[in-house]
């Protein structure tokens, strides 16, 4: 389905609280033998997701996430956590430069498994790092009554979004370009 700007629609905003949203990078070079792969909780963000009033189906999905707010969720020591949180704000995604990662739906069509519950392809764009990208989406999502759930995951590459390789922990930690993106998103009437 495409958007349709004459069909107010059913809005369903993101509860971020009910929401978890994460990226996680794979180590190459020292570190990847002890499989250190960072991973990063999102920690502000929010947006809405348009269905269709006619039909009940995905119209469209805008998500928004502040750059600033993302934390290791691994058990390093403090100061490693810091440094490796510090890096990538400030020489990895810039965030005084771009605050805020956004996705905005182009396209959607979506499928029925199963009672309320619905295989569903989002293309859109991607906007990260001052580069805006074309990205595919696919989730399961259940919509009943109030609330939709999705669950999914998605892979980027940094380059694609001229974000440049660092090394942190005194170069002993370098990741690959790939970064994998997981999502169990909550979003209520």
């Amino acid at each position: 389905m495409t958007n349709n700007p004459e069909n107010l629609g059913i809005r369903y905003r993101i509860d971020a609280s009910r929401s978890s949203f994460t990226a996680q990078a794979f180590a190459e070079g020292m570190l990847s033998f002890m499989g250190h792969n960072p991973t990063f909780a999102v920690g502000r963000y929010g947006g809405e997701i348009q269905l269709d009033s006619d039909n009940r189906e995905v119209d469209s999905m805008l998500l928004i996430a502040q750059a600033d707010k993302l934390s290791l969720l691994d058990k390093v020591s403090a100061k490693d956590a810091a440094e490796i949180e510090n890096t990538m704000r400030e020489e990895v995604l810039e965030i005084s430069r771009h605050p805020e990662i956004v996705f905005v739906s182009r396209d959607v069509s979506m499928r029925q498994i199963a009672d309320n519950r619905y295989a569903i392809k989002i293309n859109g764009s991607l906007s990260l790092h001052g580069e805006t990208r074309g990205q595919t989406i696919e989730a399961e999502a259940e919509i009943s009554g109030k609330t939709i759930r999705a669950q999914g995951e998605f892979k980027l590459k940094q380059s694609d979004f001229n974000i440049k390789k660092v090394k942190a922990l005194g170069g002993t930690l370098k990741v690959k370009d790939e970064v994998e993106i997981s999502f169990d998103i909550t979003a209520e009437i």
